[in-house]
């Protein structure tokens, strides 16, 4: 039995470790080409097909323990859709290869739903040890991180948003039970958020602290005394930025409100023109979309949505965009249950929804590859759930 234990260890590290490389080479990629995607190495295609291997065959083996649940049969859904999709615009001239490809990156959504929920249902101490060692992809990531930051001058010229990765492996790290791993873990995000200066990021990660704290002081029945140090910490690290900026002739403050993230064009221009864009649809493409990125592909402004929603409607149309809907709702609903049943889960899953929520308004979670990182932290909030109710 212990045996079965340590060799079941070391295959989850193996996935870690591959998730870990997959995508510190899709964050490099993203630096240079501005889109993850857009021309795949064979490496990347190839470590996609590994965690493919690798995932599948523990679900396999473990089936007795799969579980999709009403929220998995909506990101299933939403997945297959989205494969769809992102065929439908590949140009002819690609190869057999990739219509195999494509669909995975967007199918692997779910795979690594079901895994983590296959895993935490089958075992408390397999899901902590998974939980505990993701920090070692998330050091991976932070190390190609402040490599490409250093060296290619990244503030300037590059797609900073790929610090996005660290903090969507966040939530699988708040479950691990070790309370100072949490707190690095943290600290770590929020030092590569910052040294990014990405402004969606920072908000969407401080409001997802605030919502954690939040709930947790409600889980506890404490009287939101950890909330409100929280706020004066946020405050007093505020007169500290301001201070210091000054100090350095405000070199923070220009770094921040230059950062090349919608091309020059405000949100607000970006935003409006999308939805003249989907206004201006044909029936048939408002009712099931332009395909993946087309926003992109389409606008004068030669920028995507900056906003999920927009993105969403007319890439997908409005078929597509029912499934995104319906997946918001079963997010929020699932908080608010796990909240009446007392479980702890609820408050990494206000966490995650939060930076969710903020980053679909302002910027892009759908079209990025970090979104199968969502479905890792889904799957182990829906059989946590479970095991409330089974109590």
């Amino acid at each position: 039995m212990l045996r079965k234990i340590v060799v079941e260890k070391l295959y989850l590290f193996l996935i870690i470790l591959a998730i870990g490389l997959w995508s510190a080479l899709n964050m490099l990629q993203m630096e240079q080409d501005g889109l993850a995607g857009s021309d795949d190495s064979l490496l990347l295609k190839l470590l996609l097909g590994v965690i493919f291997v690798l995932v599948s065959g523990y679900l396999l083996v473990n089936y007795k323990y799969v579980h999709m649940g009403w929220m998995g049969r909506v990101l299933c859904v939403l997945s297959v859709y989205m494969a769809i999709a992102r065929m439908a615009v590949l140009p002819p001239t690609v190869g057999a290869l990739s219509y195999i490809y494509q669909p995975m990156r967007d199918v692997v959504v779910v795979l690594f739903f079901l895994f983590t929920s296959t895993l935490a249902a089958k075992s408390d101490e397999l899901k902590d040890f998974f939980a505990t060692w993701i920090i070692v992809g998330m050091l991976i990531i932070a190390y190609f991180f402040l490599q490409n930051w250093r060296f290619m001058n990244a503030i300037d010229e590059a797609h900073m948003g790929t610090a996005y990765w660290i903090l969507f492996l966040m939530p699988i790290l708040l479950h691990t039970p070790h309370k100072w791993l949490r707190y690095a873990g943290l600290i770590l995000v929020g030092a590569i958020l910052f040294a990014s200066f990405k402004r969606g990021g920072i908000l969407a990660f401080g409001c997802g602290l605030l919502a954690y704290l939040f709930v947790k002081e409600i889980l506890i029945g404490r009287k939101f005394t950890k909330l409100i140090f929280f706020v004066i910490a946020i405050m007093a690290l505020a007169i500290v930025f301001i201070v210091v900026d000054n100090a350095l002739d405000n070199l923070f403050t220009e770094r921040f409100m230059n950062i090349k993230d919608d091309g020059g064009s405000g949100r607000d221009q970006v935003w409006a023109t999308t939805w003249r864009m989907i206004q201006q649809s044909e029936f048939e493409h408002l009712l099931f979309g332009h395909g993946h990125n087309s926003v992109l592909t389409n606008s004068p402004l030669r920028l995507s949505a900056h906003n999920d929603f927009l993105e969403c409607i007319y890439d997908f149309g409005l078929f597509g965009s029912l499934f995104y809907f319906m997946l918001h709702i079963s997010l929020i609903r699932q908080i608010f249950r796990n909240i009446r049943l007392r479980n702890p889960e609820a408050a990494i899953m206000a966490f995650t929804y939060s930076f969710f929520l903020i980053l679909s308004l302002m910027s892009h979670v759908l079209i990025y590859p970090w979104l199968a990182f969502m479905g890792l932290s889904w799957g182990m909030g829906c059989a946590g759930e479970r095991k409330a109710l089974s109590v």
